[in-house]
């Protein structure tokens, strides 16, 4: 009973150090300075982070004595934790046995339908294997030692337990089943989730930090060797990146660049007799607080047209052949430029809130903002008509509506709009369903996906381990949505801008901005690895089916101030509807995503 009692406390504990760090956090993203009383907080990062990994260490501890107990007193379940490849950070409020239970035994027949069998035997069983090598330590006082930079822990079966012998029948099962079909497929091939799997086991990335910003890096951009990037700072910087080399330091903004867009060389070849500039010259254009959309010769540095908005420019979007700049304000406002006049075409209030997102594919247009709500519009004669409102969404697991966050991230892959908020989650929104699923991209209390980016058949999402500080990203093959690997050097902070292109020799190429500026670039196969080379990791937690609870209840913090005037206006326009839709509004807020 004692220690129950200790675990207990020691979770609560943990929760509310979490909740400080969280705190932490949302004061760190303010576009302002920070008062007296902020700055003191934030100071206290490293102390209360040293805190937390000791609470978690003495949980850690007292959970191996409650379970050791439980099992010698005949009443324990067959639950063994996994500190091979993950430090003991657990889950709060006594839920480990409930993940356990829920998410490994839910997710069996999508792990089953998602990996090949080989993949499925190992995720099982690696752990057993680690064991021996990583993870605790024996020091030489005695005492486990943990590493602090290891992602957070996860439990795991017992292999020798009924639930394991059941997944091997399965795994065997599904081999026979595999064999049988094989003759029964014929003419065109295809990749395998099996083949991409494994291949995505051997990938490794170059790393290489660019340096010349002096705040966070809040925005990117990149074609081939050329990258344009925009900073709290109030600079943009267009980069060389195959020489890793800054090619241009432009200044003109006076608030904080919140958008960069790096035109294509044809399109760029195509304005510039607009600007009196060679055809050779590339055209750069961004946004800022400061209300200026600005257009960019990237070989003189110098800002050819500057348009003012009378708005705070929060994102912005290009519409290829038609010279078509479109920005999102904080007011909400969506707009639309012709990019070589500098005048607005068609302007609307298409948000309630700040517009956050801006994502285009041909004629259609996807917004989204802070007030949780995603927009699909048509482009038709040079104005936006809007054709999808994401106002009445429900779960494919649940027949309530989803609670409405802020979204800082989105992604469209046909059908498919992928978007992160403010939950632990990344959703993925069938519009015409009107129906979300999700993807488990976060394993801790706290977690908001603040950037992503897709390819043809890849999704990259941005994490963020609040325990250790670090962020990470997390792939996805597409459209069978297959967790592939995560990429973690474990010295990166919080990702807030992510930019995809490839290498001259066709390799993906991945840029990430925040407090570091770096380039990751996958080493094709038969080329040799540096000794530096940072390699993609399988991890288990992030296979497993996302839950419907983001325990995200608790993230009201010191930043509800900042948010305060967005809750009241989502709170009245809940109230302005009928007593039928408010009941759905409280049952939306309720929800837990």
């Amino acid at each position: 009973m004692a220690s129950s009692i200790d675990t207990q406390t020691l979770s609560v504990e943990v929760r509310k150090l979490r909740k400080k760090l969280r705190q932490i956090d949302n004061l760190n993203r303010l576009d302002r300075p920070l008062l007296p009383e902020e700055e003191a907080k934030v100071a206290k990062t490293a102390s209360i982070r040293s805190l937390l990994h000791e609470k978690l260490e003495e949980l850690a501890t007292a959970e191996e004595q409650e379970l050791s107990d439980s099992q010698l007193s005949g009443t324990g379940s067959n639950v063994a934790w996994d500190t091979s490849q993950e430090s003991p950070h657990h889950e709060a409020n006594g839920l480990n046995e409930q993940i356990v239970d829920h998410e490994h035994s839910d997710s069996l027949d999508d792990m089953k339908r998602t990996y090949p069998d080989e993949v499925l035997e190992k995720s099982i069983v690696f752990s057993a294997e680690g064991d021996a090598g990583s993870g605790k330590s024996e020091a030489g006082n005695g005492e486990s030692a943990t590493d602090e930079n290891s992602p957070p822990k996860v439990p795991r079966r017992d292999e020798r337990s009924d639930e394991g012998v059941e997944l091997r029948k399965a795994s065997t099962s599904t081999q026979e089943k595999a064999s049988s079909s094989k003759g029964k497929s014929k003419g065109k091939r295809r990749t395998t989730d099996s083949e991409e799997g494994e291949s995505w086991a051997k990938v490794k990335f170059t790393v290489q930090d660019l340096e010349g910003h002096n705040d966070i890096i809040c925005a990117v951009s990149c074609d081939g060797s050329r990258l344009l990037t925009g900073s709290r700072d109030t600079m943009v910087k267009y980069w060389d990146l195959d020489k890793g080399t800054e090619l241009r330091s432009m200044g003109g903004h006076s608030g904080t660049i919140t958008s960069v867009i790096l035109l294509p060389a044809d399109e760029s070849s195509d304005l510039a007799s607009c600007y009196d500039l060679p055809v050779s010259d590339r055209i750069g254009v961004t946004g800022s607080k400061d209300c200026y959309i600005k257009v960019w010769s990237l070989e003189t540095g110098r800002a050819v047209h500057s348009v003012y908005t009378y708005n705070p420019v929060e994102c912005l979007g290009y519409i290829p052949d038609r010279a078509l700049i479109i920005s999102g304000s904080d007011g909400g406002k969506v707009e639309l430029w012709d990019i070589r006049t500098g005048s607005s075409v068609f302007s609307t209030i298409g948000h309630e809130d700040s517009v956050t997102c801006i994502h285009i594919n041909n004629t259609e247009v996807y917004t989204a903002s802070s007030d949780g709500i995603i927009k699909l519009w048509h482009l038709r004669d040079n104005s936006l008509h809007p054709t999808f409102v994401s106002e009445n969404i429900s779960s494919t697991s649940s027949s309530h509506l989803l609670a409405r966050r802020h979204i800082r991230s989105l992604a469209v892959h046909g059908d498919i709009i992928y978007y992160g908020d403010d939950g632990l989650n990344v959703k993925a929104l069938d519009w015409k369903k009107a129906l979300v699923h999700k993807l488990k991209n976060h394993t801790g209390d706290f977690g908001s996906t603040d950037a992503m980016c897709s390819t043809q058949d890849l999704l990259v999402c941005a994490g963020y381990d609040l325990d250790n500080g670090c962020g990470y990203l997390n792939f996805w093959h597409l459209p069978e949505e297959v967790y592939l690997a995560t990429l973690n050097d474990r010295d990166i902070s919080r990702v807030v801008a992510i930019g995809q292109t490839q290498t001259k020799e066709g390799a993906l190429r991945l840029i990430t901005g925040g407090q570091e500026l770096r380039v990751w670039d996958r080493i094709p196969r038969k080329r040799y690895s540096p000794q530096d080379a940072v390699p993609a990791e399988f991890n288990y937690s992030f296979s497993v089916k996302a839950q419907d609870s983001d325990l995200d209840s608790d993230t009201t913090d010191a930043s509800d101030s900042e948010r305060g005037g967005a809750n009241q206006r989502r709170g009245r326009r809940w109230s302005e509807g009928s007593a039928g839709s408010a009941k759905q509004s409280w049952w939306s807020w309720c929800t837990l995503v």
